[in-house]
């Protein structure tokens, strides 16, 4: 019985790991759909693709909360293994096995029925989003996704109130253009909205600013607080947007090339 217990009790810490980098990597910008996959990819150690996995790398985070996953994965899963072969092997007790066997459905089917309780789910985030804040340096991120346009753009509302890079600075000073990003709006702390503003307008303390990109970009320009490593962190955005420009010309090109072809 000892054992199947034990198996029970990973199958839900497992479930609470995962559940916890689901929430840190949208912390850091992802969308929950791609931040669960990768959880449950790198706990499971199922691997990513090769996009995904750039995702994660290139981000030292995320690549921290995986690398952690990995770990706690391939202990969880040795450990459940273990659990569930000392569960059924062995000589058996009068209905030892079948009480073991009942034990674990029972088990199984409350976790999953517990996994599919959005009032469990919210009172879970809320104890992982304080921990995350207690023991690490992940902070909720200062953005509020809108809008969902197709797989990695969104519009989203940027507050500003402490990001220095933001502050004080016009659009036309800012460029984010240059780094794929397009400001749509501006709301003053009076609720008032420039539409489609111009560069002439300065960014001030109260302000959110509308933005439509990609969602690691908009999360990466939420995070700007300070205004020296701001400019570095904008070039090196801008200097990874116009890698993607290119890769798209090339791939336009070629395309072209096949149909002249």
């Amino acid at each position: 019985m000892v054992p199947i217990l034990t198996l029970i009790f990973v199958i839900a810490l497992s479930m609470f790991v995962t559940k916890a980098a689901t929430i840190a990597l949208v912390h850091t910008g992802m969308s929950r759909e791609r931040a669960r996959f990768q959880a449950r990819s790198a706990f499971s150690g199922a691997g990513f693709t090769t996009t995904e996995s750039e995702v994660v790398v290139k981000h030292p985070v995320r690549r921290k909360i995986i690398m952690l996953l990995i770990l706690l994965g391939n202990a969880g899963v040795v450990t459940a293994i273990s659990s569930l072969i000392l569960g059924f092997v062995g000589p058996a007790e009068g209905f030892a096995h079948q009480r073991n066997i009942y034990l674990l459905t029972f088990g199984i089917a409350f976790l999953y029925f517990a996994a599919k309780s959005n009032r469990l789910d919210r009172l879970l985030e809320k104890v992982i989003n304080k921990m995350l804040k207690e023991f690490t340096d992940i902070r909720p991120k200062s953005f509020s996704k809108l809008m969902t346009v197709m797989e990695d753009f969104e519009v989203t509302e940027i507050s500003t109130q402490n990001n220095d890079w933001l502050k004080g600075s016009t659009l036309a000073d800012l460029k984010l253009p240059d780094e794929g990003l397009l400001v749509l709006g501006i709301i003053r702390d009076d609720n008032t909205y420039i539409g489609v503003p111009r560069g002439r307008y300065e960014i001030e303390d109260t302000d959110r600013l509308v933005v439509y990109g990609k969602a690691e970009s908009i999360a990466d320009l939420s995070g700007r607080h300070d205004k020296l490593a701001g400019k570095a962190e904008h070039s090196e955005s801008v200097k990874e947007h116009q890698e993607e420009l290119q890769e798209q010309d090339e791939d336009v090109a070629k395309e072209s090339a096949d149909k002249e072809g």
